[in-house]
């Protein structure tokens, strides 16, 4: 099982914003199906686990059914 930075999910939808379902794919196709994934609080998350976290942290938003980092509250460390 992989275990991937929250971070990288930030740096991914900054670059290119998308829906939920290509967020996805995209994870299961670069990572595999069973990713799970990590916080400066938290770990062993799932993608949807990890989506609400950050959306109830305000560092993601969705925008027209695509997801976006809201640089403006991600830590830099």
């Amino acid at each position: 099982m992989t275990e991937v930075h929250g971070h990288n999910v930030l740096n991914l939808l900054n670059e290119t914003p998308m829906s939920k379902e290509d967020l996805h794919a995209h994870v299961a196709a670069e990572h595999g199906q069973d990713t799970r994934f990590c916080t400066c609080q938290h770990s062993d998350l799932t993608l949807d686990d990890l989506l609400e976290f950050l959306l109830s942290k305000g560092k993601l938003v969705e925008v027209d059914g695509k997801l976006a980092t809201n640089t403006e509250r991600v830590c830099h460390h």
